[in-house]
């Protein structure tokens, strides 16, 4: 059990999206003086720090041998850093941040799953998106993150605008982590479009309506 979820733990810290989106190197600092450099910030499972090197390579170590404020100083954050948790309500904070994290309960908590969005999980991907006859738009999201607030409304707007033509659904990441990985999500709002069970578009981060809407028409 301990093996599996860390093969998924180290999946799911793979570089957080391409372009703009992707985080720069990140230190990691021990207390014993060591450098890592890691191609993002890494992961804490079990007490077990998980990171993945700037040559690809994925490695581990305790927690407790990481020099927390260390590492927010070599890599300018203001705050101290807080490692994404599997299982608990913690943030990941970012490299270059300006300054300290948005605690999740500041981020105006929208209500998501509209009428018209479907609830995705482990149990249903299959049958509900790579076996839908129409194309099916998947929202990546989680509770602690704010961005995925955000963009909630605009989600749950165009599951209204195009019923009928396109379905729409929400999967919270830490309930079907399987899923995420295996369709290669590492960076949260992500937002897939599926047809014929067949990723054929992609964004990642907070999208306007418009641009989201420009993305399902090519794909009618």
């Amino acid at each position: 059990m301990h093996s599996t979820r860390l093969l998924l733990a180290t999946a799911a810290f793979v570089a957080l999206g391409a372009g703009a989106l992707r985080a720069a190197p990140w230190k990691l600092v021990l207390k014993d003086g060591r450098t890592f450099v890691c191609e993002a910030p890494p992961i804490v499972i079990d007490g077990t720090c998980l990171f993945r090197g700037i040559d690809g390579v994925d490695d581990s170590l305790p927690a407790d041998q990481i020099d927390a404020d260390k590492t927010g100083l070599i890599n300018k954050v203001v705050a101290r850093p807080h490692w994404r948790e599997i299982g608990r309500s913690q943030q990941i904070l970012h490299p270059g941040a300006a300054g300290p994290s948005v605690a999740p309960s500041a981020v105006p908590l929208v209500s998501v799953g509209g009428g018209n969005v479907l609830t995705l999980g482990d149990s249903n991907f299959e049958a509900e998106v790579l076996r839908s006859r129409v194309p099916v738009l998947v929202d990546f999201w989680a509770t602690w993150c704010g961005p995925c607030r955000m963009i909630a409304p605009t989600v749950d707007a165009l599951a209204g605008q195009y019923a009928g033509r396109v379905k729409v659904g929400r999967l919270d990441v830490d309930q079907s982590m399987a899923t995420a990985v295996r369709c290669r999500v590492h960076a949260y709002p992500t937002l897939l479009l599926f047809k014929d069970g067949v990723v054929v578009d992609k964004i990642v981060g907070v999208a306007d309506r418009a641009s989201l809407a420009r993305m399902l028409d090519a794909h009618l």
